[in-house]
């Protein structure tokens, strides 16, 4: 019997020293939210890289660029049909399947700017009510990925929250078209490409639709002279995984996947910043765009008038409630409200 066992024992180590154990590489099949050319399916193409890299093969995305899988607002149904382990993305595609989502996608404009808000997450709890929302849905919400203010191409001059009134304006659908109604706009759905040839056959005035860098590439001011900064809108993006594949993860793994979204986040933050400089000064000297910002009385006005739109959606969902008031009580921290 002795012998038997010392015959385990050599033939184990034997084995184990001619067929060493590997670990299995996680590959986590993900989408995001715009082309193959755009700066944050590259920046996100890097961040897989590194995060390879840095887990010696162990954790793999493999990056499937926006639409490649299916729309944007269908990813989170991808991933519980196992198409999809998890997505790179912003929270407002998914207001129809459950409003908070929306809530937490777009903070339109309770706050200054986009950095300001975001410190929400860390600071206002912001992190651990997204993921308990986020875990109702089989997902775990990794971290928030920065994404500049959103201005508004326009036709006309837009210099405070009274010139909203009579416009017509492309609209999105969601919280911002809500807010812009409010202030007196009448918004029509209607999609990018056609809001383009909208705005330059003057069907409309003016489009809700991104920050500066995307709107001059999308050719929205080649007829549109002005750029409004109104800070109507100020959505978030987000990194996600399905909560199965993450819960397989080890600790180290996981933290390894946080660092990646962090890095993500502070390389997006310069890069789009960068980006809308560049288009600002572009506009300005080659298309002849006037930029407008509103002052603090107008975003002031547009403060108080966005709690009547966060009236409204908390009483659509609890969660969207807890969202809304943890805002409140953040921006009340801040002194803005």
């Amino acid at each position: 019997m002795q012998y038997l066992k010392h015959l385990i024992l050599v033939t184990s180590v034997i084995t184990t020293f001619l067929f060493p154990v590997t670990s299995i590489a996680e590959v986590l099949k993900m989408q995001t939210f715009l082309g193959p050319t755009a700066s944050t399916t590259k920046a996100f193409e890097e961040m897989a890289a590194r995060l390879k890299k840095e887990t010696n093969g162990e954790v793999q995305i493999q990056v499937f660029p926006g639409n490649t899988v299916v729309n944007a607002a269908e990813t989170i149904d991808a991933i519980e049909n196992g198409l999809l382990d998890g997505h790179y993305t912003a929270p407002t595609y998914f207001a129809g399947k459950d409003p908070a989502l929306g809530v937490l996608g777009d903070t339109l404009s309770a706050y200054p700017d986009s950095v300001t808000r975001d410190k929400w997450f860390k600071e206002g709890r912001g992190l651990e009510i997204a993921r308990a929302l986020y875990a109702k849905h089989g997902l775990f919400f990794v971290g928030p990925v920065y994404w500049p203010e959103e201005q508004i191409p326009s036709m006309v001059p837009i210099r405070s929250v009274k010139d909203f009134k009579g416009l017509k304006m492309r609209s999105p659908g969601g919280m911002p078209s809500d807010l812009l109604t409010l202030a007196g706009a009448s918004m029509v759905k209607m999609g990018v490409g056609e809001s383009v040839s909208a705005m330059e056959t003057g069907v409309l005035d003016a489009t809700d639709l991104a920050n500066v860098a995307l709107n001059v590439a999308l050719g929205m001011h080649n007829k549109a002279k002005y750029s409004i900064l109104a800070r109507h809108s100020m959505p978030t993006t987000e990194v996600s995984i399905t909560l199965a594949k993450w819960n397989r993860l080890s600790p180290a793994k996981q933290q390894k996947i946080i660092d990646a979204v962090a890095w993500l986040n502070e390389t997006l933050r310069k890069r789009l910043t960068d980006e809308d400089k560049a288009a600002i000064k572009r506009a300005k000297n080659e298309l002849d765009v006037e930029f407008i910002e509103f002052g603090k009385d107008d975003a002031a006005t547009f403060r108080t008038m966005l709690l009547k739109v966060w009236d409204k959606w908390a009483k659509k969902s609890n969660d969207s409630k807890v969202i809304i008031d943890s805002h409140k009580d953040y921006l009340k921290k801040l002194g803005l409200l």
